[in-house]
């Protein structure tokens, strides 16, 4: 049986709370195979010996299509770039500023080699805050505190995970831009076929790509695939066979090209399959506390730490000990920082739709 994903999509009935925390302990399994065998390691690591994508690149990929349905949908919904920015600043931004504080004056005083005099005038550790709390520029990003983890297999990198916050960051400028130039509208199949060109010249290699410009593509197709679904939604009807159909499509066409050609297609309508198919949905956690991006933005300096004290370790139990101490740090982050955030948008909302009426009454 088929479910139009129209009559699906602006419900709260979804699990896209669980795909997007298992997503983000993928990210964890996968770094675990960096944080205790070094950067190589992901050539063995389970899923990419066998597709070529590993797990923490497909959760990225996830996160991607995940936030592009959605901000889609808030952004083609509401119709109000300025709620559609605050909100996607207050998602952002209070959870990521108290982790790169967190980092930089918990953690690294810690577990620095240098003394704390050495430590707190080093310039490294105010471009660390400066660049990290910011998250607008790709180039800038700086994964490193001034004398921490210098010795381990993965050296001298604090938090690899905050890398993608600054392309989600311009996912959403792009979303908004094209907005406001009604680029969302029937010039928006113009602007999924330029994309998808791009994706198919650099997922077949029919040209050497500057890696930024590589990056800068993947996330393009995938964020979008994500906005397209939601753009298109009353097209979309999600059944097992047509779960099976695009599966067959997509290990056909990868064999045979051995690339990654269908992914984005492939990878948005499972993700929408699994998150809003209706009998695979969890009603009970429809609703409730969402710690996936805590996980993400804290994991990878547990995984360091536990390094650095314990020295390197197997890597399913350093994925278990990982997952169950950044458990803790995502909830508190959650309840004390994010939630509020969302509570503190819902409130400025209601103070912004309640002016409106008093500035028309008044003209």
């Amino acid at each position: 049986m088929g479910y139009r994903l129209d009559t699906l999509a602006d419900s709260r009935r979804n699990n896209l709370r669980i795909v997007r925390l298992v997503a983000a302990s993928a990210v964890i399994f996968s770094h675990s195979y960096v944080v205790n065998l070094g950067i190589a390691a992901l050539a063995i690591e389970p899923l990419g010996l066998l597709t070529g994508v590993d797990c923490g690149e497909l959760a990225v990929d996830i996160f991607f299509i995940a936030s592009g349905f959605l901000v889609g949908r808030s952004l083609m919904r509401g119709r109000d770039p300025l709620d559609f920015a605050l909100s996607r600043v207050l998602r952002i931004y209070p959870g990521l500023i108290c982790a790169v504080l967190a980092m930089a004056f918990l953690l690294g005083p810690v577990v620095t080699e240098l003394s704390a005099h050495a430590y707190f005038r080093d310039s490294t550790l105010y471009r660390f805050i400066a660049f990290d709390v910011t998250m607008f520029s790709p180039w800038r990003f700086t994964p490193k505190l001034p004398g921490t983890f210098a010795h381990l297999p993965y050296p001298g990198v604090v938090n690899a995970s905050l890398w993608t916050l600054p392309w989600e960051l311009w996912m959403y400028v792009t979303l908004l831009g094209l907005y406001l130039v009604r680029g969302l509208g029937r010039a928006y199949p113009l602007i999924l076929c330029a994309i998808a060109l791009a994706y198919v010249a650099m997922a077949l290699h029919l040209w050497q790509m500057d890696p930024f410009l590589a990056l800068a593509i993947r996330f393009l197709a995938f964020f979008h695939a994500g906005v397209a679904a939601y753009r298109y939604r009353d097209r979309i009807s999600l059944s097992w066979p047509g779960l099976a159909g695009a599966s067959a499509m997509m290990l056909v066409v990868g064999v045979a090209t051995q690339s990654t050609l269908l992914l984005p297609l492939w990878l948005a309508y499972a993700v929408l399959f699994v998150a809003y198919y209706p009998p695979l949905v969890v009603e009970r956690w429809c609703d409730g506390p969402d710690y996936s991006y805590g996980v993400y933005i804290y994991a990878y300096a547990v995984q360091q730490t536990l390094v650095w004290y314990f020295g390197p370790m197997a890597v399913f139990p350093s994925f278990l000990l990982a997952w169950g101490l950044t458990m803790p740090l995502a909830m508190l982050s959650w309840h004390f920082v994010e939630e509020p955030a969302l509570a503190l948008k819902a409130r400025l909302r209601s103070r912004r739709a309640g002016a409106r009426p008093s500035a028309r009454a008044a003209a």
